[in-house]
């Protein structure tokens, strides 16, 4: 009996060590085989040019060119016409020469003419922004943003710029909006539009005219409108919002025509919202939770976990939604009950402990565009908040006007939305950020001159054409973080990284690899990663590739792969900060 136990002991530990030994070795044959995909791909990459000296072409000896040519007489006679209607005439035609006058006509000095001349030029309108226009110019040369945010004639304009996301410029005039039960005032957009002019290259400002209810056609020129909880203007309070037939009318052609609408207050007043976007829109619109990989998160700032307040990682998955149900919280009721605790007993418990958390951004889809969204995340006071100077921790109102900010930007980028997009002025030349050379302490150095330039760093998903299915989150020195939950994609590109020693944190798929990489400036560094499963077993594999190549050359080598690119030019702070002792 115990030699059979025995026997079945070693018999198990065998099949272990064999399936290891199994497992080991297709992990390393997996990691040349990826290592070798990559190696051929980035060797097919065209040599650079390099200049070289040209030789000089040998002298021509000239006088050796030269030939003597000598006219020989030819002892043949000349041969006849034979057409006659090729002979040449002997009499030509005499021409006829008019008759000049006796005498000219008398013409004094600036006399007029003998017949009216009748020509109409064409003159611009004082209040036509069309200058560059009647030139015959596609441009901007001669105007200011300033004098097209003054004209009004587009509510909003923007110049987009393919070196960041951040590179934005234009103006946006908000419209002041009182409707029932909500209403877009001064306080708060002034808020945004000052924080948009010290921060951004966008100049906003609010209108000082007020429309009462959602029925002027000049409201359909206003890229975003705001309609914050207003319960003052709601006379019923069994009713916190309603709109007549005219003003639902009006705001269904508004969102289709490519409005946006950001809609912020309590639960109960965001529920009567949805029922009345759910009655405007139609069976043809969807309503579920914004998830964290839509650009409204990534826009202008990077809010890889959601606005602040949010906790996206508690929100299911509600699907299509069909119903529209937007989830019941009592949140309100409980902040009026300590509210009104604290203004009866000294001794309450401080107003907003104990509230469930916010549901945060719920998003309107109609044709696969955002169109608008429902918040009770309650920026509007925070954003009041920044004309408060005696506090002293701003860290909260700052977030949330970066989260307007992101707002903003994304309704103004939209591809549907109304917001005019303006070519660059061509003495802006719109290229992708380089970094400023400065001039190396030795010339001959080349490794210092190459040292100033930024470098690039990809991360490529193994074997090359997997798609990322998992939540990616990538650490770079312990400083940068960037979490996407975006799914299809088959790597990431890191542009404007300064040069030097780098720690790189992946995390992908529950595991977590770290590797430490040297980035040279002007080139690309690769790194590939993979997730191996078996059985129970899962391990992240990350490594770096030997080759290096140019961003053309790597783009041109790998453009079968769809990669998401970040760009550092305005986050290169965090990398280059020195960490505290």
């Amino acid at each position: 009996m115990h030699r059979h136990k025995t026997a079945y002991v070693c018999l198990l530990a065998s099949l272990l060590l064999h399936l290891a030994a199994l497992y080991l070795g297709d992990s390393l044959w997996r990691d040349e085989l990826d290592a070798e995909s990559f190696r051929v791909r980035l060797a097919r990459i065209p040599p650079q040019f390099k200049p070289r000296r040209l030789s000089p072409l040998p002298r021509l000896d000239l006088e050796a060119l030269s030939v003597e040519m000598e006219y020989l007489r030819t002892d043949q006679p000349a041969v006849a016409v034979r057409d006659p209607t090729l002979e040449s005439e002997t009499d030509p035609t005499e021409i006829e020469m008019p008759t000049a006058p006796l005498a000219l006509r008398e013409i004094a000095g600036g006399a007029k003419e003998d017949a009216p001349i009748l020509e109409r030029e064409k003159m611009l309108s004082p209040s036509s922004l069309g200058l560059a226009d009647s030139m015959g110019i596609a441009s901007m040369d001669l105007l200011r943003l300033e004098d097209m945010a003054r004209a009004n004639k587009d509510h909003a304009a923007v110049i987009p710029r393919r070196a960041t996301r951040r590179d934005l410029s234009g103006y946006v005039n908000f419209t002041q909006l009182r409707v029932y039960g909500a209403g877009s005032g001064r306080g708060a957009l002034d808020a945004l539009s000052r924080y948009l002019r010290d921060h951004t290259h966008l100049l906003a400002r609010v209108r000082d005219k007020t429309y009462e209810y959602f029925l002027s056609e000049q409201l359909l020129k206003d890229p975003v409108h705001f309609l914050f909880q207003d319960t003052s203007s709601a006379y019923d309070e069994n009713i916190l919002t309603k709109f007549s037939p005219e003003e639902k009318a009006l705001l269904g052609r508004y969102l289709r025509e490519g409005g946006f609408l950001f809609i912020e207050g309590g639960n109960r007043y965001l529920r009567e919202m949805t029922d009345h976007l759910r009655e405007i829109l139609g069976s043809e619109a969807r309503f579920a939770p914004i998830p964290t990989s839509h650009p409204i998160y990534h826009s202008f700032y990077e809010f890889g976990s959601g606005f602040p307040g949010e906790d996206k990682s508690r929100i299911e998955d509600v699907g299509d939604n069909r119903s529209w149900y937007y989830p019941i919280n009592n949140r309100d009721d409980i902040l009026a009950l300590q509210q009104a605790q604290a203004a009866t007993f000294s001794g309450a418990s401080a107003v907003g402990e104990g509230l469930p958390p916010p549901e945060g951004l719920w998003g309107v889809e109609l044709d696969g565009e955002l169109v608008a969204v429902l918040s009770d995340l309650m920026l509007e006071g925070i954003w009041l908040g920044s004309f408060n100077t005696e506090e002293e921790n701003t860290q909260p109102t700052t977030y949330a006007l970066m989260a307007g900010t992101n707002i903003l930007v994304y309704a103004l980028m939209r591809k549907s939305g109304m917001t005019p997009q303006l070519p660059p002025p061509t003495w802006m030349p719109d290229q992708r950020p380089v970094a400023a050379l400065q001039e190396p302490q030795l010339m001959g150095d080349e490794e210092s001159l190459f040292d100033d330039l930024d470098a690039w760093l990809a991360l490529v998903l193994a074997p090359i054409g997997s798609e990322v299915s998992e939540d990616l989150t990538v650490r770079l020195d312990g400083r940068y973080s960037l979490e996407l939950l975006k799914r299809g994609y088959q790597g990431l590109l890191f542009h404007n990284l300064p040069a030097g020693a780098h720690w790189v944190e992946l995390s992908y798929g529950g595991q977590t690899q770290q590797l430490e990489v040297n980035l040279k400036g002007g080139e690309v560094t690769t790194l590939t990663f993979a997730l191996n499963r078996f059985a129970f077993v899962v391990r992240l594999r990350m490594q770096e590739q030997e080759e290096r190549a140019d961003w053309q050359h790597w783009s041109a080598a790998f453009a079968d792969l769809e990669v998401e690119e970040i760009y550092l030019a305005a986050d290169r702070e965090w990398l280059e900060a020195v960490p505290d002792d």
